[in-house]
């Protein structure tokens, strides 16, 4: 039994024009499944959470949404050992689904999914961090950010030239355009960052960090190209302060993997980052901000059942 997780919301509404798509395609073949449509996230996830609760039924949701849909579905999950999860690209980012491989026709990825499934245990995230005295764990399907990329997330949220560049097919570009301003804009504050048991690397002018599942982020991003959702590890990408002409060459570089050119870029491996830093900082988990903070704990887990 498939329980198909709808967003209508999804890539300015082609969620549900999607569904009409593939749902005849169900019926024809006879596949037994449930459509489920939700008011918010919250509710959502608290269908997922009772749904994998331990001891219930095994469960395979498949995702008819963006990433942040997928991040909701996540979040929601009880036991990982009873539950499996496919998606199909509906929304306007669609990094998971792109760096998973699945089919940007719609009908083709369901029917591989049908009939040629592949099962892939991915590693998935978690983020600890303390908001008005409150402990918040969420966990992470794509990536985390602070800094840079963050305040490109939290000021794409916003924006409502990325609902008009959605109905173009433009959406990706908001992403650049936002992208290139916030190079010139942003405040670079001091940080400091520990990988594991390495010891603290204090960094005056921290442009951005960013901790990598998949291979790419924000669109297509690939600032960690040897990044591999199965190893057990974060792919760590670390940007420090450089003149403005050079980040905004770094940019550009980022698109044909070759931003590690410089050398205030690193990268690295881990299971476990902290990052502090002096001020305030927004940060994401899967392109969705919530709150600026000033430290945050972040582990890489594995078991995150996904088929396509």
């Amino acid at each position: 039994m498939y329980h198909f997780i709808l967003n209508p919301a999804a890539s300015s509404g082609k969620g549900m024009q999607m569904w009409k798509k593939i749902e005849p395609v169900l019926q024809e073949e006879h596949v037994e499944y449930a459509a489920h449509v939700f008011k918010s996230s919250d509710e959502t996830s608290e269908f997922i959470k009772d749904m994998t609760s331990v001891g219930k039924d095994a469960c395979h949701f498949v995702i008819l949404g963006g990433d942040g849909t997928i991040n909701t579905v996540l979040n929601g999950i009880e036991d990982f050992s009873n539950t499996k999860i496919s998606c199909i690209r509906t929304g306007s980012g669609n990094d998971f689904a792109r760096n998973v491989g699945i089919c940007k026709n719609p009908k083709k990825a369901l029917q591989h999914l049908l009939h040629t499934p592949k099962q892939m245990c991915l590693d998935y995230g978690e983020a600890c961090y303390m908001i008005q005295n409150k402990k918040v764990v969420r966990r992470f399907a794509i990536s985390n950010g602070v800094g840079y990329d963050a305040d490109i997330c939290e000021e794409v949220s916003r924006s409502k030239l990325k609902k008009v560049l959605n109905r173009i097919k433009l959406g990706k570009l908001v992403y650049v355009l936002i992208g290139i301003k916030q190079i010139f804009t942003r405040k670079n504050e001091m940080a400091k960052i520990t990988l594991d048991d390495a010891p603290v690397m204090e960094i005056p002018g921290l442009f951005f960090v960013v901790g990598m599942i998949h291979e790419k982020e924000g669109g297509g991003v690939p600032f960690c190209p040897n990044a591999d959702a199965t190893d057990g590890l974060f792919d760590v990408c670390i940007v420090r302060n450089m003149p403005k002409f050079k980040l905004l060459l770094a940019v550009v570089l980022v698109y044909l993997k070759q931003h590690l050119c410089f050398k205030k870029i690193t990268v690295h491996r881990c299971k476990k980052m902290v990052i502090q830093t002096d001020a305030p900082q927004w940060f994401h988990l899967d392109g969705d901000t919530s709150e600026k903070i000033s430290e945050i704990t972040l582990t890489c887990h594995s078991g995150l059942q996904f088929v396509k």
